[in-house]
């Protein structure tokens, strides 16, 4: 049994002179240009699989698959006027990008400036000159010379969000991508700049729930922790829920009859609950005053009836914080 071989959908209708074994000596190459019709333009089939959520590897795949079922009349021909040799070429470049260990760093540290997500916003619907896109920075009250603008974009363009085709800046696939999360998450760089990522990284761990500074220790070290944590604070994407009163006591599993107690002191060791108090708690529920509380648990310490144990911090994220990282973890995923 024998089986027919179709081509994909997605792949460029075969040229009429590809079963031809000699083609006719007259037919030029314009005219061989102009059979060659494919089955939807590829920079749009690439654009729209972007805008409908398909990754960039099913993007490259499906264009490298065109490419395998085009007949190619001459090489230079391909690279110089082939749709699909183009966005191929632009998706291998942003997969060797992805595959770097420091871009998605550097990608974060790129677009937290306001100005490039303005640009990319800018650029979102249409390709511009770099006069044209002076003018357009304008509406958003950015007054800047072409020089400035060029610095502006170097990054962007490194990174791979934006490309420069015939003196006219276009976004890359890629950039369609990160522009769509960023307005999707309301993301306007509202993290510090030029950071090492280790506050994306605790954002991100976040997500997960609740964390103890001791588990957020593994992921930013000791010295430089505390100053993370009052910067994420002050940009109101976490917050920490510990109670007032941090410090709880609880009794140990030593009888009271071992020790020579009074009975005041054996009425406070019968008011610590299993799950422990604190003094101020303690305090009200027995009837003395805090001062002479803390007393007498320093006293039943000193016999080890009580001891006391730190409540630890709990850091949680904002409304603000969850959509920072819901937009991080989504740059991360993105291949």
């Amino acid at each position: 049994m024998t089986f027919k071989k179709t081509s994909s959908p997605f792949s460029p209708q075969k040229s009429k002179f590809e079963n031809d074994k000699a083609p006719k000596t007259h037919v030029t190459l314009s005219e061989q240009l102009k059979s060659r019709k494919l089955a939807g333009d590829s920079a749009w089939l690439s654009q729209k699989m972007i805008s409908d959520g398909y990754s960039l590897k099913l993007a490259l795949q499906v264009m490298k698959e065109r490419c395998k079922d085009c007949s190619i009349i001459t090489p230079m021909t391909c690279v110089e006027q082939c749709e699909t040799w183009k966005v191929k070429k632009e998706l291998h470049k942003t997969t060797k990008l992805l595959a770097e260990p420091n871009h998605r760093l550097k990608l974060l540290n790129t677009i937290k400036n306001k100005r490039r997500l303005t640009i990319l916003n800018i650029l979102r619907t249409r390709s511009l000159s770099i006069e044209n896109l002076q003018k357009k920075l304008k509406d958003f009250k950015y007054s800047h010379s072409r020089k400035t603008i060029h610095q502006y974009l170097k990054p962007l363009i490194n990174e791979g969000l934006v490309k420069e085709t015939n003196e006219r800046l276009t976004l890359t696939l890629y950039g369609q991508k990160i522009i769509e999360a960023v307005r999707w998450h309301s993301f306007e760089g509202q993290l510090p700049i030029n950071s090492q990522g280790k506050e994306e990284r605790i954002l991100r761990s976040l997500l997960d729930g609740a964390k103890t500074r001791g588990e957020l220790l593994q992921i930013a070290p000791t010295n430089s922790l505390s100053r993370i944590l009052e910067r994420l604070r002050k940009l109101n994407l976490m917050y920490s829920d510990s109670p007032s009163d941090r410090i709880f006591y609880f009794r140990t599993k030593r009888p009271t009859h071992l020790e020579r107690i009074s009975p005041t002191q054996k009425r406070i060791c019968a008011a610590i609950p299993q799950a422990g108090t604190s003094a101020r708690t303690l305090s009200k529920s027995v009837g003395i005053n805090l001062r002479r509380t803390y007393k007498y648990l320093r006293n039943l310490r000193g016999k080890k009836l009580v001891f006391r144990r730190e409540v630890p911090h709990n850091f949680k994220l904002t409304e603000k914080g969850r959509k920072i990282a819901e937009f991080l973890e989504e740059i991360a995923e993105i291949e």
